[in-house]
């Protein structure tokens, strides 16, 4: 009995061992699952606000149509695409610009982007701004695409800012009074024939013993003596302002031929200084237009001077005018070349600006194609810009003829040492060449004498 107990005590063992086996660990019941949470926002740092800056641009006699433009267009433009810029255009004059200008410099303190003339970059170029790295090529492609006006925007190889337009002198001349006059053959290509144009054209009313008609007006219808006039006639006969050694060249056959030719023209104009007769009576609008008042030419048959000096192209009188370079005198001197003395207006950056690449922004903004075409439409001149000479450039008869010798025969007024002490010399002496206190070879040994003092 104690065997089949035994025997039935370690069957139902062995069944519970193999219960336990067969059935595992009990189930547990699954945790209840919490619901995800939306991630936490993550906390963006506030940004400052962007920090005001007044970028001050400085423009000498604008026209009220550019300025509207600029105010308009590009600045709108430029300050939405710069938040927290402002544009800020003060409007100057040439009249005590020179006073002005060293007036910023000196202070270290001014306008960020100041407007210069032709031979100022040599003037101020020690204080403008190295702008390579930020109007190069390599920074601005569109750089390639400006004629030689760009020329005038440099300083020791170095970008300083943009030139704006080309604002060459030509000789302009009506047709119709040099064949009233007896003169068939066009504008002269030498300087005999500036000559004998100037005594056959030019008339006098005895009656008042002074001009009624002047052959040509260069620049200065009076004297007849700039000095802008004698640099175009100087550089036409192939002279260098300097020599090889940077000293003045007053002293070259150039120099000393420039000089006779203003004598001799004026002479042959006015008559002797002791005889002199007087000048044009003074007209309305340009010296080769018509006086609408009085129905009568204001007197001159040629000008020489840049079109602003020339009558407006809506003018009926620019169907009997040409444009023409001066030739030079290639019967005497060989190396002569047709020359058109080109002046620029540009703006440069100047060194002490704390913005500097706000200004790049700005011109590369306000010299792109489009807009140099459209600033100088504003203005009725040629774009410094190659590209940009298209719509009323080509479209405007004179515009196209004066682009094409501009492209061809354009020579900067740049380059120039101390040009306002240049200037001043120049004109003291050339003012003692027509009153024939000194004779040509004097007033050239006193300029150079001059210059070479005030280059040192």
């Amino acid at each position: 009995m104690r065997k089949n107990l035994f025997a039935i005590l370690t069957v139902l063992v062995l069944l519970s061992m193999a219960l336990t086996a067969c059935g595992g660990r009990p189930t547990q019941a699954p945790a209840t699952k919490a619901p995800e949470q939306p991630p936490a926002a993550t906390k963006v740092p506030e940004q400052p606000p962007a920090e005001a800056v007044t970028l001050k641009i400085y423009l000498l006699d604008y026209t009220p149509d550019t300025i509207a433009w600029l105010k308009s267009d590009i600045n709108p433009a430029f300050e939405a695409a710069h938040p927290g810029v402002t544009i800020e255009i003060t409007e100057g004059s040439w009249s005590g610009w020179d006073t002005t200008f060293a007036g910023f410099f000196a202070a270290g303190d001014g306008p960020d982007i100041i407007n210069l003339g032709s031979e100022m970059n040599t003037l101020y170029g020690n204080s403008l701004a190295d702008m390579d790295s930020y109007l190069g090529e390599a920074a601005w492609p569109d750089i390639k695409n400006f004629g030689p006006a760009l020329e005038n925007a440099k300083f020791e190889g170095k970008l300083r800012g943009l030139p704006i337009f080309t604002a060459p002198r030509y000789v302009f001349c009506r047709t119709d009074l040099m064949e009233t006059s007896g003169w068939t053959t066009g504008t002269p290509k030498d300087f005999a024939e500036w000559i004998a144009f100037a005594k056959q054209a030019s008339k006098v009313d005895p009656a008042t013993n002074s001009l009624t008609q002047q052959a040509l007006v260069p620049v200065d219808a009076g004297s007849m003596a700039d000095w802008q006039w004698w640099l175009l006639v100087f550089y036409s006969l192939g002279g260098q302002l300097y020599k090889a050694d940077g000293t003045p060249n007053f002293d070259s056959p150039e120099a000393l031929a420039t000089t006779k030719f203003l004598l001799e023209m004026r002479q042959a104009t006015y008559g002797p200084a002791a005889n002199a007769v007087g000048s044009l009576p003074t007209g309305t609008g340009s010296v080769i237009d018509v006086d609408d008042a009085t129905g009568k030419n204001n007197g001159a048959v040629c000008l020489a001077h840049s079109g602003w000096a020339a009558p407006a192209f809506t003018r009926p009188t620019w169907d009997k005018i040409s444009i023409d370079p001066f030739y030079g005198d290639p019967a005497n001197f060989p190396n002569s070349k047709p020359v058109v003395l080109a002046f620029n207006d540009w703006l440069a950056v100047a060194d002490y600006s704390k913005h500097k690449d706000l200004a790049a922004d700005w011109l590369k903004l306000a010299f792109t194609k489009e807009a140099n075409n459209k600033w100088n439409e504003t203005m009725g001149l040629i774009p410094a810009r190659n590209d940009s000479q298209y719509g009323y450039v080509t479209d405007s008869p004179q515009l196209k003829i004066e682009a094409e010798l501009a492209a061809k025969y354009g020579v900067g007024f740049a380059g120039i040492l101390e040009s306002s002490k240049l200037s001043t010399i120049m004109q003291d002496a050339l003012g003692k060449l027509i009153t024939e206190e000194l004779t040509p070879e004097q007033v050239n040994e006193k300029i150079q004498a001059d210059y070479s003092a005030a280059l040192k």
